[in-house]
C-alpha cells in the first residue's frame, strides 16, 4: 500500500513538475517531500492503535457448600435434589414437564453491594447480570424455570444490601439427563466471571 501510494504521488508530482518546467533539483526536492508525505499517511495515528484483546472469562470450580463471590453477590449452592413435583402452597404444586424431572438446587445468597439488587434478574445488562444454567455432559444448557408465586424461588429475587436469603433454583430438564446428574454442572455468574458447582 505504501509503495503504491508513493508511486502515485510521485507520478502526480513529476507530471506537474514537467508541465510547469521545473529544474531537476526542484523535481528531486518535490519527490522527497512526496515520499515523506506518503510515509506519514502510512503511519497509524494514536486513535488508530490496535485494540487490546478481550480477557478470557474467569471460571472457578467449587464443591457444594463452598461459598463464591461474583460482583456484589456472595452465594453458596448447598445441595441438589430431583423430584417430579414440588408443593408451592397448601393447594398448589409445580410439576415437571412430560418426560422431565425437576432438579432443585438449594442456595443462599447475600447482597454485598451498597444498593438493593436483583439476583438472577429476568432482564439486565448482558455483560454484568448474574445468570444461572445447568450444563449436561455434552454442554447443553438449561435455564432455571420460574416457579410463579413461590416464595422460595430465588431467581429474580430483590435483596437489600447485606441481606441474606435462602431459596431454591428449579431446572426442568429431561429425565435421561437427571440419571447422569453427577456429570452435570451448575454455572452461576456473569459473562466475564462465573462459578461451577457439581449438580450432584
Amino acid at each position: 500500500m505504501k509503495k503504491r501510494l508513493f508511486a502515485l504521488t510521485s507520478c502526480v508530482v513529476l507530471s506537474v513538475a514537467v508541465l510547469s518546467g521545473c529544474s531537476a533539483s526542484t523535481v528531486q526536492k518535490i519527490t522527497e517531500v512526496a515520499e515523506k508525505a506518503s510515509e506519514q499517511a502510512e503511519t497509524p495515528s494514536d486513535a488508530e492503535t490496535t485494540p487490546s484483546p478481550t480477557p478470557a472469562p474467569k471460571e472457578t470450580t467449587l464443591a457444594l457448600k463452598k461459598t463464591a463471590t461474583v460482583g456484589d453477590w456472595k452465594f453458596t449452592v448447598k445441595k441438589t435434589t430431583v423430584k417430579n413435583k414440588i408443593r408451592t402452597s397448601q393447594f398448589m404444586e409445580a410439576k415437571a414437564d412430560k418426560g422431565n424431572r425437576l432438579v432443585i438446587a438449594s442456595i443462599t445468597v447475600t447482597n454485598m453491594g451498597k444498593k438493593k439488587g436483583t439476583f438472577l434478574p429476568m432482564v439486565g445488562m448482558k455483560n454484568t447480570m448474574v445468570t444461572a444454567k445447568l450444563l449436561d455432559k455434552d454442554g447443553r444448557e438449561y435455564q432455571p424455570s420460574a416457579v410463579t408465586g413461590y416464595e422460595k424461588d430465588i431467581a429474580n429475587k430483590s435483596i437489600k444490601p447485606l441481606e441474606k436469603k435462602s431459596g431454591i433454583l428449579v431446572f426442568n430438564i429431561p429425565k435421561k439427563v437427571t440419571k447422569n446428574l453427577k456429570s452435570c454442572k451448575i454455572r452461576i455468574g456473569t459473562e466475564g466471571e462465573s462459578v461451577l458447582y457439581p449438580a450432584k
